[in-house]
């Protein structure tokens, strides 16, 4: 699964600058160098991998919702490429639970209350069209819920830490309003604790990706 999302985020990154390389494009005449401040939403999807120590089935609670938050850049020109780094912060409604049945039962859940990522950018401008590639740091705040059949009774909370890669495309409205839609994957890796209060000695690694698309409006300074 991992592998297969990986390489679907791959080909997402490479296709944007290499249709620019295509085109054999020179470097734009709208200036997009200089500081930038901005908001965004979208929605994410992704699958959470649960498993328990004392031998319960593992399953997947599969978390989606909506996101929003705010972001902040800085560009700079290096002949032909764009370079910049960015940073956000997002509020999100990502979400979901499980409820196993089979032979000895389980339930688990995921939500995801916030995240944010510090990344590098990189693009090739075509006048008022950018398309980019970023990835860098993600983090988020998760509440994991694990126990018995019938729903979570119990869990842990965690500051996820991972990775996250992307790709996009931004267009200058005006000189200083611009607009982009971007895809990214995030990877927080694997997070355990126990099962408090009620089964503090039990468990619960659980696996985190996600995928998400969203939209941003910017403010170039």
């Amino acid at each position: 699964m991992k592998r297969h999302t990986l390489l679907l985020a791959t080909a997402a990154l490479v296709t944007p600058l290499s249709f620019a390389n295509a085109a054999d494009v020179d470097i734009s005449s709208y200036d997009w160098s200089g500081p930038y401040l901005g908001i965004q939403g979208g929605f994410a999807f992704g699958d959470a991998s649960h498993s328990f120590s004392n031998g319960a089935p593992s399953d997947n609670s599969d978390p989606e919702g909506f996101l929003g938050g705010v972001h902040a850049g800085f560009n700079g020109q290096l002949g032909d490429i764009l370079v910049g780094l960015e940073v956000d912060a997002e509020l999100t409604g990502i979400n979901g639970s499980f409820n196993n049945t089979t032979g000895g039962t389980s339930s688990g859940s995921t939500d995801i209350n916030s995240q944010g990522s510090l990344r590098a950018r990189i693009g090739l401008p075509m006048d008022r069209l950018l398309p980019y590639i970023t990835g860098g740091l993600a983090a988020a705040d998760v509440d994991y819920g694990g126990g018995p059949s019938g729903g979570p009774c119990c869990g842990f909370s965690k500051t996820a830490l991972g990775y996250t890669l992307g790709a996009g495309i931004e267009y200058a409205i005006t000189d200083s309003i611009t607009t982009r839609v971007e895809y990214r994957y995030t990877d927080f890796g694997s997070e355990s604790g126990g099962l408090s209060p009620t089964f503090p000695t039990v468990s619960m690694p659980t696996d985190l990706e996600t995928h998400a698309v969203r939209f941003g409006l910017s403010f170039q300074f």
